[in-house]
């Protein structure tokens, strides 16, 4: 696997999960963050996402240490979202507790772009799905460029808003 790390000049990074990660991610999220995103433990431990050809575990660095953690997904759960054989989906997105507020989220989404083209060059388009309640990481995808289909989804907890960024 291709091991790249992307960064910017506040200290965010994105790189590769590695097992060395799981002890700093092995936070915990309150019970509303639980119903709108997975453990890293549910990714990690339970699905095993890391050993699953075309998902791609990603570890948030701030000041270099693990403080977050998302999976982009090339199997063919994007095509739910659009019919572009060329789109990547963004899911999971959690941050430490201790580490929100603090614009990390944000930093990180900016370097998702970049990331994804050294995963595959051929991606022109990021594609995720946010629960209709979660208010906060919708209007955060929105800031980032992100748009609405107008289209939603059934998940786990409720209709999902999709969206997508072309890149």
């Amino acid at each position: 696997m291709i091991n790249p790390m992307i960064e910017n000049l506040s200290s965010v990074s994105l790189v590769n999960y590695e097992d060395s990660h799981y002890e700093h991610l092995s936070y915990e999220l309150d019970e509303t963050q639980r119903r709108f995103t997975k453990t890293v433990y549910q990714n990690i431990k339970v699905e095993e996402v890391h050993k699953i050809n075309n998902k791609y575990p990603i570890t948030i660095l701030y000041q270099e240490n693990p403080v977050g953690f998302f999976l982009l997904d090339r199997t063919v759960d994007h095509l739910i979202v659009t019919g572009n054989p060329n789109s990547i989906l963004l899911r999971g997105l959690s941050l430490n507790p201790n580490f929100q507020g603090k614009g990390i989220a944000k930093q990180a989404l900016l370097l998702v772009d970049s990331f994804v083209k050294i995963i595959a060059e051929d991606i022109d388009e990021i594609v995720l799905t946010v629960n209709i309640e979660n208010r906060y990481a919708y209007h955060l995808y929105l800031q980032m460029d992100y748009k609405d289909t107008g289209r939603f989804k059934n998940g786990r907890y409720g209709l999902q808003h999709m969206l997508f960024k072309r890149i």
